[in-house]
């Protein structure tokens, strides 16, 4: 039987895993995981967010009891196509289409989606689905275009792929990497 996770815990893992944050507009995101016990629901962990000035979250999925909590919010919100639908929208455009139309498109009128997260951290799952990662991220931005929305499609990266982190303007990726990133368009030299 599992313990339940105390409530100053769950307080503590969701500000610690801070997604980013911009010294130059001062705003501060985190990563809205909920595989855990005893969570609060989505609205009351909303309200956690207004109360303490958190204005951008990263969320592992499309839930739509979450996607409906943040409604009329102004919390920006990248949600994520997680790694076990990469095969199918990478190998079809018709996936995508649908994913799109099932996932964002209800929620584009009051929720503030403003990037589709492309898997997570790929390069460490051990279902291999390395090689679904371009043509996913290539058919989920020609879905959005499709349907006429702008938002950005990107993938969370584990710190693994980093040949080179010190010093940081030395910094550099794996060899192969690189690659990837170009085909994308990235900004990476």
């Amino acid at each position: 039987m599992a313990t339940p996770t105390p409530p100053h815990l769950l307080l503590l893992t969701l500000f610690l895993s801070l997604l980013y944050i911009t010294s130059s507009t001062g705003t501060i995101g985190i990563n809205y995981g909920r595989i855990a016990n005893n969570l609060p629901n989505p609205t009351q962990v909303i309200q956690l967010l207004n109360t303490n000035g958190i204005t951008r979250i990263k969320l592992f999925d499309t839930d739509p009891t979450v996607l409906n909590a943040l409604s009329n919010s102004t919390i920006s919100v990248i949600v994520a196509l997680p790694n076990e639908h990469l095969s199918s929208a990478a190998q079809n455009q018709t996936y995508t289409d649908t994913w799109v139309q099932s996932n964002i498109l209800p929620y584009t009128q009051t929720t503030n989606i403003t990037a589709i997260a492309v898997g997570n951290e790929v390069f460490n799952d051990p279902n291999n689905t390395t090689s679904f990662l371009i043509p996913a991220m290539q058919n989920m931005h020609a879905s959005l275009t499709k349907y006429n929305l702008n938002l950005k499609v990107s993938t969370p990266v584990p710190l693994t792929v980093l040949g080179n982190s010190y010093p940081p303007l030395a910094g550099s990726f794996k060899p192969g990497v690189n690659r990837n990133a170009n085909q994308t368009h990235a900004p990476f030299p």
